[in-house]
Order: structure tokens, then C-alpha cells, then sequence
């Protein structure tokens, strides 16, 4: 329910700052006599938001110490998309339905003109960062997560 409600709240822009957000899902084909709950047809989730760095910010999260000037840049050259909630069903890992997600994910951002995708992984799950770097993601930054108890990294990807 907690997910729910953060899902929420990024897409309607709650959050301070996702400007769009696309939750993806992935769904296994049904066989015509068997009735299944949504959740249980489920094979893969991602969230993709679409948001504006802050005053300061070269990537989520991190605000420079010396002042910034007004930016030369164009207006949208500010956005980037950020990758969330990449969840598999145990009975379709290791099949390449995450690897095609993400690589659906950057097509989606790519087409709507974004050139940087972000994600945070815990440092611990080496799995899901052999996933990011087989795509194209590279670590940028490590830092403790909000509960102090793991070690999170930053990884990016430039889109063309």
C-alpha cells in the first residue's frame, strides 16, 4: 500500500519533482481456460519519471557549493528520466524481461527528447547492477541510503 500511494504521488507530480511518470507493466499471456488475478499475470514493473534537476544539481540529489548562475541553456535540456521500482516475478528472472523493459524504458525517454536516465541500486544487489550495466548504465556516485543501513549507487546513462 505504501508503494501504491509513492506511485501515486509521482504521477500526479506530488512528489516536487516528476514532471510526468509512467509506471510499465509486463503482463504473461494467459492459456484460454485459466483465470488468473492481475497480480498474479504480472511479470515485470518499472517506474519511469521524467524530472528537472534543481538549482545546483549535475545529478539526483547532489547540489553543488559554489553559486549557480542563470543557465544558457534551453528549458529542457534540464530534464532527465529516472528509473524506479524494477520489480520481476520470481518465475521470469534471468529471461531478458528486464533487459528489454529498460531498453523500452530509454526508447520511451529517448523519443520525448531526454538525454540523461538515472537509477539508484543498493550496493548489495550485484544482480540488479550487472542489469544496468549490460544497458548502458554507469555508476556515478555512492552514498548512504535514507535509513543510513546500505550503501546506494547513483548510476547514468546518456541517450543519444
Amino acid at each position: 500500500m505504501q508503494e501504491y500511494r509513492a506511485l501515486k504521488r509521482r504521477c500526479f507530480g506530488q512528489d516536487g519533482n516528476s514532471l510526468k511518470c509512467f509506471c510499465i507493466v509486463a503482463v504473461k499471456k494467459e492459456d484460454k481456460n485459466v483465470r488468473r488475478t492481475v497480480l498474479n499475470s504480472v511479470v515485470v514493473t518499472l517506474d519511469l519519471s521524467i524530472r528537472q534537476f534543481v538549482q545546483g544539481e549535475t545529478y539526483p540529489g547532489e547540489v553543488k557549493r559554489c553559486p549557480v548562475l542563470a543557465s544558457q541553456k534551453p528549458h529542457d535540456a534540464h530534464k532527465y528520466a529516472y528509473v524506479a521500482n524494477v520489480c520481476v516475478a520470481k518465475f521470469a528472472r534471468q529471461q531478458g524481461v528486464a533487459t528489454n523493459m529498460l531498453y523500452s524504458a530509454t526508447d520511451m525517454a529517448n523519443s520525448i527528447g531526454i538525454k540523461q536516465l538515472f537509477v539508484h541500486v543498493n550496493a548489495e544487489n550485484k544482480p540488479a547492477q550487472e542489469l544496468y550495466k549490460k544497458t548502458g548504465f554507469k555508476i556515478v556516485d555512492a552514498a548512504p541510503s535514507l535509513t543510513g543501513k546500505e550503501l546506494r549507487l547513483l548510476m547514468s546513462m546518456e541517450l543519444r
